[in-house]
C-alpha cells in the first residue's frame, strides 16, 4: 500500500468514529429537524436522510432503508466506489472504473430524487 492509500483510509476510519462516538452521546439531540416539514408538513427529498445515515452506522440497515431510500442507496454506492478507488490508487489495472461518477449519473439521480419525493408525498 502506498502512504497516499494509508493517509485516506486512517481519515476515513477516524471520521467514521467520530460520527459512531457522536451517534451514540447525547448530543445527537442537536440535530436540528428539517425546516421544510415543520413549516409545510411536505417531505423534503432529504428527510429521513440523517435518521437513514444513523440507522447505517449503529448496523440497522432495514430502518435506514425505509428512513430515506435514495439516501440508503447513495451511502451505498460511495461506499463501495471509496473502496474501489482505494484499491485502484494501488493497482496499475484499474477496476470497475465504470462505478467513477459521470455527469449523466447525475441526471439520473435528479430524475429518481424527483420522482421519490413526488410518490413518497403522496402515498
Amino acid at each position: 500500500m502506498n502512504k497516499k492509500s494509508i493517509i485516506i483510509i486512517t481519515v476515513e476510519i477516524l471520521i467514521i468514529i467520530s460520527l459512531y462516538i457522536f451517534i451514540n452521546s447525547n448530543y445527537i439531540e442537536i440535530i436540528p429537524k428539517c425546516w421544510i416539514y415543520q413549516n409545510t408538513k411536505i417531505l423534503c427529498p432529504a428527510c429521513g436522510g440523517t435518521r437513514c445515515l444513523i440507522n447505517l452506522l449503529k448496523g440497522n440497515w432495514i430502518e435506514a432503508f425505509f428512513s430515506n431510500m435514495i439516501f440508503f442507496v447513495t451511502f451505498i454506492y460511495l461506499g463501495i466506489l471509496n473502496i474501489i478507488y482505494i484499491i485502484n490508487l494501488n493497482k496499475e489495472k484499474k477496476v470497475a472504473v465504470w462505478l467513477y461518477p459521470k455527469y449523466w449519473y447525475v441526471i439520473i439521480f435528479a430524475i429518481f430524487l424527483i420522482i421519490y419525493t413526488i410518490v413518497r408525498n403522496l402515498l
